[in-house]
């Protein structure tokens, strides 16, 4: 009884703040763009949105691990967005041609929700059993793909009917009922590791040297980025580009290709909520790297001589296939990735190591994104998706070849013994 009505009030709770989250931030980047009329000015503002993340999640860690009630970290991170966000809105009216106002409040914002965000992953084993942990997991992904179809298309639409102040209100509202909501979560009693009290930067530190001493999460780590180097810069800035401008295709033919994609990430999380179904996946996660790496490689397929007089619905469709499958395969694999770290690592230390995972992807994700953009000016486009898709299947073999990542993902939980006391959260 506890896992599904925590599991209902989870995903509701994900999806009222998520879509509204993806409404604000795509009224406020066309505002910032009527307002500016300078793509740099918008890309300013974006790039201020990563910087509080990557502190957050490098030092917030140990925070979140030593705190006794994560649920109150939620619900306070909720209720302080929804108040920073109706508090925008009244600024707004004053300083409606401010562009520092709007950074000052996405770096709030950022900080935040990186603070919340890192809260979440690390508490999912705390709110339902281990066998639902996947579960969770599939539906966050499942909304996150929703919200990237519905997000931009009501956020266009509620720009131009209501304007950005109505927006405020309505993200603001979505925050503060997302925090009552997260007040109906259960939490289970958590057995909670009792050490000696140590300086806040030492315990810090003693997490980096728990994953240096620890040979399979340096190589996840090192995975996690070059996946995340290639697949985001890949989908967001390389796959617009073929489409959209090698191809001359329309915007509505790309917002088909990039739906396809978001369908495929929501059949995977569906696939992989199945018990029986994680389980036997979890130690085949890096073939799935291997079949994404050949699905990126299949973008190029327009190129083949087979597809010179096809006609842009064919090439389309063609993308779409191939599109759909990429969100299948990823997603198969990331949704267990996640839940097993999740178990497998202590309570103690869980957050901090999930922070330290957010940093690199956060760090990898823009460089990648400035990797890409560069090549993209000096190399045709089918060159660099068959290097990257090449470089991907060379990560997966590599992986599925390394004995530590087989002998991680066949543990069922942190193999040092730990001292522990139970303590409850309401």
């Amino acid at each position: 009884m506890r896992n599904s009505t925590n599991i209902i009030v989870f995903s509701l709770s994900r999806l009222i703040t998520e879509l509204g989250t993806s409404i604000f931030r795509f009224a406020l980047s066309l505002y910032v763009l009527d307002l500016t009329g300078s793509s740099s000015m918008f890309a300013l503002v974006l790039s201020f949105t990563y910087i509080p993340g990557i502190f957050v999640n490098i030092i917030a860690g140990v925070f979140v691990d030593r705190s006794r009630s994560k649920k109150r970290i939620m619900v306070v991170c909720d209720f302080l967005c929804g108040i920073s966000i109706l508090m925008l809105m009244f600024m707004f009216q004053s300083f409606h041609d401010s562009i520092w106002l709007f950074v000052v409040y996405a770096m709030i914002l950022s900080a935040l929700q990186a603070l919340f965000t890192l809260t979440v992953n690390s508490s999912v084993p705390n709110i339902v059993s281990p066998e639902k942990v996947p579960m969770v997991n599939s539906s966050t992904q499942s909304i996150g793909a929703l919200v990237s179809i519905l997000g931009p298309v009501i956020g266009a639409v509620a720009y131009s009917k209501f304007g950005l102040e109505y927006i405020f209100l309505i993200e603001g509202t979505a925050f503060i009922l997302s925090g009552f909501l997260n007040l109906l979560l259960k939490f289970s009693p958590r057995k909670e590791e009792i050490g000696e009290a140590k300086p806040y930067f030492e315990s810090v530190k003693e997490v980096y040297k728990y994953i240096r001493r620890r040979a399979a999460i340096k190589y996840l780590l090192m995975i996690f980025v070059f996946i995340n180097f290639v697949i985001v810069p890949a989908v967001s800035l390389i796959l617009p580009f073929i489409v959209y401008q090698a191809l001359d295709m329309t915007p509505q033919q790309l917002s088909f290709i990039e739906a396809a994609l978001a369908a495929g990430i929501i059949i995977g999380a569906v696939i992989v909520s199945v018990p029986a179904i994680n389980r036997f996946i979890t130690n085949k996660i890096f073939i799935l790297i291997q079949f994404q790496a050949l699905m990126i490689v299949l973008w190029m397929f327009p190129q083949w001589p087979i597809f010179e007089t096809s006609t842009k619905v064919v090439l389309m469709i063609g993308f779409m296939i191939v599109l759909m499958f990429t969100g299948i395969l990823n997603t198969m694999g990331n949704i267990p990735m996640l839940s097993y770290v999740q178990l497998y690592i202590p309570e103690r230390i869980r957050a901090s190591v999930l922070g330290v995972v957010n940093t690199v992807i956060t760090i990898a994700v823009p460089l990648g994104m400035g990797v890409y953009g560069a090549l993209l000016e000096v190399v045709d486009w089918y060159y660099i998706t068959l290097v990257s898709g090449a470089g991907l299947l060379v990560v997966g073999i590599l992986a599925y070849r390394n004995r530590d990542l087989r002998e991680f993902f066949t543990q069922g939980s942190e193999p040092e013994p730990l001292r522990v006391v139970e303590t409850h959260e309401a």
